[in-house]
């Protein structure tokens, strides 16, 4: 009990559902080309000087294609980014996003994958062995390799698109798993 006293906390100012709201309406947004011209002003820099309530966290590809930033057309102090190859999840990340939920009140945790991610292609590679370019580049597709597993004997899809998806719902679970604070915070 008196563990999960210490990560307790006060929900933060958006509610999940609302928060997903608005990186749907912002990815139509940007879809569109019609995006927000407000968010970055001195007014903005300013009222956030004294801190941050970010409505969501994204755990993203560092591809530089796919910035949540702008694909979501978030503005400061709105979402808070964590970026990893292929969305991996090292201490770093897990204690970012920790830090997020416990610290900052967001209520959402999206793992966004993306089409032809060259992680997810290069783990799809080394299923059944091989080097991916260095040891760290080892580790981190072999990080992945349960999520893609199932694909080990199948064609690529289009874009590596199912196979992304599958690494986005792995990611997604060994989160839970992980973390204690991520983990009691689903569940209450």
């Amino acid at each position: 009990q008196e563990k999960h006293d210490e990560h307790k906390r006060e929900a933060g100012p958006v509610e999940a559902d609302k928060s997903l709201g608005f990186l749907k309406n912002g990815n139509t947004r940007f879809m569109k080309a019609h995006v927000r011209k407000d968010g970055a002003s001195k007014s903005d820099r300013e009222r956030l000087s004294s801190g941050q309530k970010p409505h969501a966290i994204v755990l993203s590809c560092s591809d530089s294609r796919v910035p949540p930033e702008i694909v979501f057309d978030q503005k400061l102090g709105e979402i808070f980014v964590v970026r990893t190859v292929g969305q991996s999840l090292d201490a770093s990340a897990i204690a970012s996003i920790e830090y997020a939920v416990s610290h900052l009140g967001s209520n959402l945790i999206v793992v966004m994958g993306h089409e032809s991610c060259g992680a997810v292609k290069a783990a799809l590679g080394t299923l059944k062995g091989g080097d991916a370019g260095s040891p760290w580049l080892n580790k981190l597709v072999s990080d992945l390799h349960p999520h893609l597993k199932r694909f080990s004997e199948l064609p690529q899809s289009e874009g590596v698109l199912v196979e992304s998806w599958a690494n986005v719902e792995g990611v997604a679970r060994d989160l839970v798993e992980r973390s204690d604070i991520v983990r009691k915070l689903v569940e209450d």
